[in-house]
């Protein structure tokens, strides 16, 4: 049954969940299917409240940028993931944590009020910006799947636009494209995306892949933290080879009018009509609104079996929590930690109506992978690394071991596989979803 599903939007009828989970990312949807599993066949009920009605599988969408794989594979509808999880597409706009009450809006505009025994927040985290000159207004993130379809049209576009140019100037600066963070998210999207270009603008009779400037700016004196050090240096060896610019202890100190300024000197200014921020993200800006405690970043803390503050009744995972890590200090905010931190959540839960015994979050970091473009990329696994093909092979195991469901494995198997054996799909997709006008 779904909430007031016999009342008009905009009503007020209170419906009671013995569980509320509040986000459709790793964090939410992972709990929700871990909490079918523990409380099959029992009479508790649960709802999951999310923006979208799919979950994004994040480590794939550089891949769906780049064209290596279809954009509706790299999501997974929650309605397909879920089968007994009551689904209410929509925002919290209030929680009141003490009450156990909630309020959500759907998509019509309705409001819903919610009662719950206990919840597991997980509403994600939003880009990390800085009151820097012109980003605000030039610079474009790289987090949601929009996102990612948005930049690959726009790359595919600047390449129509320079083989229209005949001014020099003007070419140089469509073909110029910078990257804000050497992160996971900022490296796998640059490269990426630049790959594909090197297939595209063999399509292209007066273009060059040398024609194209790629920046990429980091903050501190090393790519990808977290990486080892050895993996760290292959990366920016690897993308220097392909002729993309790295530069380190840099920072974005403007880009009013596309007019890109890094700090140190070392680069002259120079105009980039593509502006890609990726420095990092922070937690969703709800944890003080909803009388949450928070630390000095904005997460909500937790302890080893993911309860705010103690309570039994309230959990927290993902981006939006800090995490005690088995290793010391915190647990890193990516994919693999939300999805364990959301089964020890459901699970302890679970626990409180008898169905499971309480668990304390142990997961240690395995490894971590990233992709290059075809055919390269970089592992870690423990203690040992690994390059190249072999490394790219691996990530990839990896991310469809992750995946749930054998239908989205088989189907991102297929573009893999299509991808190995024929060209790269340099079409865009900006036209896919709006309505031709009426003339």
């Amino acid at each position: 049954m779904s909430p007031n599903s016999d009342t008009l939007p905009g009503s007020l009828s209170p419906m009671w969940y013995d569980v509320l989970v509040v986000g459709g990312g790793f964090g939410g949807a992972f709990a929700a299917l871990e909490l079918e599993k523990q409380l099959d066949g029992r009479s508790e009920r649960v709802l999951l409240v999310a923006p979208e009605s799919f979950m994004l599988f994040s480590p794939l969408l550089p891949e769906a940028a780049s064209g290596t794989l279809e954009p509706r594979h790299s999501v997974i509808p929650l309605r397909e993931l879920l089968g007994r999880t009551d689904l209410l597409i929509g925002h919290v706009t209030s929680l009141d944590v003490e009450a156990r009450k909630a309020r959500v809006a759907d998509l019509n505009g309705g409001e819903h009020d919610i009662e719950f025994g206990s919840a597991i927040l997980s509403p994600g985290s939003v880009p990390a910006t800085f009151p820097i000159p012109g980003l605000a207004e030039n610079a474009v993130g790289f987090k949601s799947l929009a996102d990612a379809i948005w930049l690959r049209n726009r790359v595919l576009h600047q390449l129509d636009a320079a083989e229209a140019a005949r001014d020099l100037d003007h070419r140089r600066r469509l073909l110029t494209f910078t990257f804000v963070g050497g992160g996971y998210a900022g490296v796998e999207a640059l490269a990426e995306l630049e790959s594909m270009t090197r297939d595209a603008v063999k399509r292209y009779p007066t273009l060059s892949i040398a024609d194209c400037r790629w920046v990429l700016v980091e903050a501190q004196d090393s790519l990808l933290p977290g990486l080892h050090p050895k993996l760290a240096r292959f990366t920016e060896k690897v993308l220097r080879r392909r002729g993309i610019e790295v530069h380190l202890d840099t920072r974005l100190e403007s880009c009013v009018d596309k007019r890109v300024e890094l700090s140190g000197g070392r680069v002259a200014p120079y105009d980039s009509d593509t502006i890609v921020w990726t420095a990092g993200q922070r937690p969703a800006p709800l944890a003080s609104q909803w009388g949450l405690p928070t630390d000095d970043r904005g997460f909500v803390p937790v302890d080893d079996h993911m309860r705010v503050d103690g309570r039994s009744d309230l959990y927290a995972v993902g981006d939006f929590a800090a995490v005690p890590d088995p290793a010391g200090g915190l647990a890193p905010n990516t994919a693999q930690h939300a999805l364990r931190q959301a089964k020890v959540a459901a699970i302890n839960v679970a626990a409180t109506f008898g169905a499971a015994e309480p668990r304390r979050f142990t997961y240690r970091t395995r490894g971590l992978a990233v992709t290059l473009g075809k055919w390269q990329g970089t592992a870690q696994v423990k203690r040992f690394t690994f390059t190249g093909p072999l490394a790219w092979w691996m990530g990839r195991s990896y991310h469809l071991l992750m995946m749930p469901g054998i239908a989205r494995k088989s189907r991102v198997v297929s573009d893999w596989t299509m991808a190995l054996l024929f060209p790269r799909d340099v079409s865009q997709l900006g036209q896919l979803g709006t309505p031709s006008p009426l003339e």
